[in-house]
């Protein structure tokens, strides 16, 4: 009976790892994972825009830096016709200090900088990214929240607060969940494009959209 009883629930247990694989494999080919709210600060334009972008980026990748700055002309462009939310996704094995950006980004955005903060990380990434981690944290962090004139003692306190560790973490679940592997990887309405090439394409399929909300 013990016997029958143990073949059961391991018949069971097997059954749900089965399920549960299946329902990830199915979750990351049709995306079918809801997007998760960034934190206001990581977004930016009208919550009913018709175009809905999430940006999975690593502050350290050359073509997150290049994908910001399409980013930038297409919301000039469309403003009203487009809602951006960034997600974090640190590539640690490539850029050991990614995710260090990552915190210091979102405690920038805590007091009110957060796209001024991205904007100087991406700027220096050459400069930060390759640092050595016997050197110990790149000085350009610290740089970086002086130039903006924010307190660097609260970014400091911020950054090793264990929630935001758990946002960011949240991040890199989420974006594993829907198979994300590389950056800059975007969600255009739920449609999955890599890189700025493929979210132009993508874009250019809500084109009437875009243009339509773009109107005074």
């Amino acid at each position: 009976m013990i016997d029958q009883k143990k073949a059961r629930l391991l018949a069971l247990a097997g059954m749900i790892i089965f399920v549960s694989t299946i329902a990830v494999l199915l979750a990351r080919q049709f995306n079918f994972v809801p997007e998760r709210p960034s934190p206001e600060f990581r977004t930016f334009g009208p919550a009913g825009a018709p175009v809905q972008i999430y940006e999975y980026t690593d502050f350290a990748c050359p073509a997150c830096r290049h994908a910001a700055g399409k980013l930038d002309e297409m919301v000039k462009v469309f403003g009203q016709g487009l809602r951006v939310s960034f997600k974090h996704y640190p590539l640690l094995n490539i850029h050991p200090w990614s995710l260090h950006a990552a915190a210091y980004a979102d405690c920038a955005g805590a007091q009110g900088k957060f796209k001024e903060y991205a904007a100087l990380l991406f700027e220096g990434q050459e400069s930060w990214g390759a640092a050595r981690a016997e050197g110990g944290e790149p000085k350009d962090f610290a740089a970086y929240a002086g130039k903006l004139g924010l307190d660097w003692g609260k970014m400091q306190a911020c950054s090793n607060d264990p929630e935001t560790l758990k946002i960011l973490k949240l991040d890199i679940a989420e974006a594993e969940l829907k198979g994300v592997n590389a950056t800059p990887t975007f969600f255009v309405n739920g449609k999955r494009a890599v890189g700025s090439g493929q979210l132009i394409d993508q874009a250019q399929k809500f084109d009437n959209l875009l243009r339509k909300a773009a109107k005074p």
